[in-house]
């Protein structure tokens, strides 16, 4: 088993990882393997963004800041996928990372965000998509390395959509 994992969710789906299946789920660190043929987190970094917009005063030295809590969530997963000239494969990670990417971030009743996330070593930034909240992908980020061309670097900004303090 897969100690991190991105799924999702297809029409009709209860949001839950095994209700996507493996069609629409992409496993990270799998093995203690090379990326041979499988999919390797390597950095993961949260962002917290809080809204704090400035009221500037005309003609004095006041600046003055407001507090209006919590303006977003963003995750970005690093890593490499193995594997990646192999168009062939439906299981293959990046032609999942395009198909992910092409087919949008909401559905019926998962409009708040369809992406779902599993990091066994983070887990307080899992989410089952819900009706009230869920994963979006704002951006994919596919760099290939290596003379085969074979490996890709990938980086993957998640942005979580709906009610934060619920989803996490």
């Amino acid at each position: 088993m897969s100690n991190s994992a991105i799924w999702q969710v297809q029409v009709n789906g209860n949001g839950t990882e095994s209700g996507a299946g493996d069609t629409y789920t992409i496993d990270f660190n799998a093995t203690t393997k090379l990326p041979s043929a499988g999919a390797y987190i390597s950095d993961i970094s949260v962002n917290f963004r809080r809204a704090v917009p400035e009221n500037e005063a005309v003609a004095t030295d006041n600046n003055e800041l407001q507090d209006m809590g919590i303006d977003g969530l963003d995750i970005t997963l690093e890593g490499v996928i193995g594997n990646a000239d192999n168009d062939d494969d439906i299981a293959n990670s990046v032609n999942k990372l395009s198909k992910f990417i092409q087919d949008g971030n909401t559905i019926t009743g998962f409009t708040k965000g369809r992406y779902g996330l599993r990091l066994d070593n983070a887990p307080q930034w899992n989410v089952v998509p819900h009706a009230d909240y869920g994963y979006h992908i704002r951006d994919i980020k596919l760099n290939y390395i290596g003379e085969n061309k074979d490996l890709v670097h990938f980086v993957i900004l998640m942005a979580l959509g709906g009610d934060i303090k619920t989803a996490i």
